[in-house]
């Protein structure tokens, strides 16, 4: 498993390639590029989540509970949203990511489980999309890509720890060799709840896109 300072390291790296090949290639702005890169380094950081007494989690958290307002108030429509209800909009966003999610991942994830999947990339690149809905689509889909890119960044950095165990010398794969690039955890219940969430959050993008509107 990578350390902290390795996975902040590479999604770092990761989300400046996100923010420059996005300003180069698509024009983007410097704040959508920076917005961009930062959802890769977040999202780089985010599957450590699932250990909540780690310094690293807790520090994840926090983050989290600023971004989920923000990410909540952008995906709902705002023709009704008067002062008053954007302040207790952002404040139950805020108590629910930082109390909520943390309760959520005690009881219902382990270490190396569901959080750490393919499936849960998918999902923080469809938050990522449905929270830029009032942007082009050209900047939904590279904000998506950049937070799923980045969550992948570190799901492929614990399976190459993984991969070998070079004590002694000796080129071994260890016990959690395919517990981070997996669909899947051990739990039914787990698995059904993540998928049942995938499939929602993509059915929501598809009817954010218009791809069901044209089907």
């Amino acid at each position: 498993m990578g350390s902290f300072k390795q996975h902040l390291t590479c999604a770092i790296i990761g989300g400046a390639a996100c923010g420059t090949g996005g300003m180069y290639l698509y024009n983007i702005s410097y704040e959508d590029a920076a917005a961009s890169a930062l959802l890769c380094i977040f999202g780089g950081i985010l599957p450590d989540i699932d250990c909540p007494v780690s310094k690293p989690a807790d520090f994840i958290v926090r983050i989290f509970s600023v971004l989920g307002p923000v990410f909540l108030l952008q995906i709902l429509p705002n023709t009704y949203l008067t002062p008053s209800k954007i302040l207790i909009i952002a404040i139950a966003g805020y108590l629910l990511a930082l109390y909520g999610i943390r309760e959520l991942i005690k009881r219902f994830t382990v270490h190396r489980g569901i959080i750490h999947s393919i499936p849960a990339a998918i999902i923080w690149g469809a938050i990522a999309f449905l929270a830029y809905r009032n942007s082009s689509r050209t900047m939904q889909n590279i904000a998506a890509s950049s937070a799923a890119i980045g969550y992948m960044i570190h799901l492929i950095i614990d399976e190459i720890f993984s991969l070998v165990d070079i004590s002694g010398g000796k080129f071994t794969p260890k016990k959690s060799s395919g517990s981070a690039l997996k669909f899947f955890s051990k739990s039914l219940l787990v698995n059904f709840l993540a998928y049942s969430f995938l499939l929602f959050m993509l059915y929501l993008c598809a009817l954010q896109a218009g791809i069901l509107n044209k089907i």
